[in-house]
């Protein structure tokens, strides 16, 4: 049996780094693998950024010699007092220094005369926003909506990213089979894609070793990372760590903490394999502190777990060494314990998060302050 943080670093030793290209349109959400480094200028011409005239000097008075809109590719050329009417995005001649707005102005045929000099803007010199071989994004940037439309601005259509990983998710018990439902394959599902990962469930395995080795030898060959729930501990038909011995590695079994101690955790095929607790609440404190974290990391997504303090409404007692999480709702700066069990549904329905007794700490009094792990 070993700690929390024991099994944490144990954890911290895998990644996931496969990459593929993906077109821009579906790539919000991903993470980039590779730095993006611009082929073109942008402005990829000095520009007009508002409607209005291009001079070289300021006069009271021009000569209008040409119109000049967004996607016309004119090479014009202004001097002294002449002037081009520019649209907005549009390529400003050679020699242009200012923009002078059109409602500043009246047009009389190609007379041009300025009848205020409040606002007068400057043009945008080409590159002046990227030049050509800048780092406009940096490997491990999350796609969002602010800089997938630099991506298309740049003219880029596919980039690399992080693939996805595949979460393969399998519940046993011959109890599932009858009246019980399997509440535990939903749950991990559910944190699976609250960490960007694709879960895939692949059924209900029986109490038997060979049908729950075959369900795992199919998910280590589907998938890039195996959860299961039930089974683990050391009962007659906790058939788990047999099994996960026989086809691969047991890295942990058990761990110092409350609901979640069976827990174990190894690898098959070298691919990474949870093993969680069948009791409902056991398996969702188990995946918040365990697999949530692991599956961030393995998209390179950062992750970083909120934690609030807040003042115990009863005393809560654990045991020497045991990191115990129970499960609370915070009202007013006070955190209400509504653990019951690790198989009663209700400890967690109403949770917000989890009041944390550390290893050290026998007991917290009520009125005393613990943290308080919330749930996302």
């Amino acid at each position: 049996m070993i700690s929390v943080r024991e099994a944490e670093k144990i954890l911290d030793r895998f990644r996931f780094n496969k990459t593929e290209y993906i077109k821009i349109e579906d790539a919000y959400g991903r993470v980039l693998a590779e730095d993006v480094i611009s082929d073109i200028d942008i402005p990829r011409f000095d520009r007009s950024d508002i409607d209005g005239y291009a001079v070289a000097e300021i006069f009271d008075e021009y000569i209008l010699i040409d119109e000049v809109f967004a996607g016309d590719d004119k090479d014009l050329e202004i001097n002294g007092n002449e002037c081009v009417l520019v649209a907005t995005g549009g390529k400003a001649p050679k020699n242009a220094k200012y923009v002078i707005p059109i409602e500043n102005t009246v047009r009389v045929k190609n007379k041009i005369v300025v009848i205020s000099f409040d606002r007068i803007e400057g043009i945008s010199k080409k590159g002046s926003d990227i030049k050509k071989g800048d780092v406009v994004l940096k490997k491990g940037t999350l796609i969002n909506e602010r800089n997938i439309g630099v991506l298309a601005g740049l003219g880029i259509e596919e980039i690399k990213v992080y693939k996805t990983p595949k979460v393969g998710i399998i519940s046993t018990g011959n109890e599932l089979f009858k009246m019980t439902k399997d509440i535990n394959s939903k749950t991990i599902s559910s944190i699976v894609k609250k960490a960007g990962c694709e879960p895939k469930f692949l059924g209900i395995a029986k109490d038997e070793c060979n049908d729950i080795k075959n369900k795992i030898i199919e998910a280590s060959e589907k998938c890039d990372v195996i959860v299961t729930s039930g089974g683990v501990s050391v009962g007659k038909k906790d058939f788990l760590p047999r099994v996960v011995d026989d086809l691969g590695e047991i890295l942990f079994h058990k761990v110092r903490m409350r609901p979640g101690m069976p827990m174990l955790f190894g690898k098959v095929n070298d691919k990474p394999i949870f093993c969680m607790p069948g009791n409902v609440v056991s398996c969702l404190i188990c995946s918040y502190v365990f697999l949530l974290p692991f599956l961030m990391k393995m998209t390179h997504k950062p992750y970083r777990r909120r934690i609030i303090k807040a003042e115990l409404s009863e005393k809560i007692v654990s045991e020497p060494e045991f990191l115990y999480l129970r499960p609370v709702k915070l009202k007013n700066g006070i955190a209400y314990p509504i653990f019951k069990g690790s198989n009663i549904l209700t400890s967690i329905l109403d949770a917000d998060g989890l009041a944390v007794i550390k290893e050290h700490e026998l007991e917290k009094k009520e009125g005393e302050i613990v943290d308080v792990w919330l749930f996302d």
